[in-house]
């Protein structure tokens, strides 16, 4: 069973550019592409026994290099290395705060998430219906129960039409350096 420690954003620095070390980004697929310190991306929701031993053998990681694990704060990091620690004989060390960490290190600005914007956006599309349903008519309140509709359906589905819009947005749509 591999053995899992942390690492602090100096040592992660130290890693990077390291072939004894195999750097993974763990967040999904959309996050990554936003910016990354890593090509590599094994989403933490996909891990499994299967794409674990397909992602060691398309990317010729052996037994001994340490997959360093990154997400965005470090909580998906943690829920991967416990996934791979029975998968893979690797040692693991997961990032101590993740990007925001790597970010307040050099003073890098952190872009909100598009899932944070969805929640933002529906959460303050349903209180407007709701208030506009009381305020000004009751059948406002058939914004809420369209936004509400659309979360049911994002979440049954995986397709989020509202996510869609937000990732088109000027402010989602600035090349993102990575550092």
């Amino acid at each position: 069973m591999s053995t899992i420690t942390n690492i602090s954003v100096g040592e992660f620095r130290g890693y990077l550019n390291n072939p004894q070390y195999c750097v993974i980004d763990v967040r999904d697929h959309a996050e990554h592409a936003a910016g990354s310190e890593t090509p590599l991306c094994l989403p933490v929701s996909t891990i499994n026994a299967d794409t674990a031993s397909a992602f060691m053998q398309q990317h010729n990681v052996g037994p001994d290099k340490t997959l360093v694990l990154l997400c965005a704060r470090g909580m998906r990091a943690t829920q991967a290395a416990e996934r791979l620690r029975p998968l893979v004989p690797n040692p693991i060390a997961i990032v101590e705060g993740g990007r925001a960490a790597l970010a307040a290190a050099t003073g890098e600005k952190q872009p909100v998430s598009i899932e944070r914007q969805v929640r933002i956006a529906a959460g303050s599309l349903v209180l407007l219906g709701i208030i506009a349903s009381v305020l000004i008519h009751p059948a406002a309140i058939v914004l809420s129960v369209f936004v509400a509709s659309g979360l049911i359906f994002a979440g049954i589905t995986d397709w989020c039409g509202l996510g869609l819009l937000m990732m088109k947005m000027p402010w989602n749509r600035m090349t993102r350096i990575s550092g």
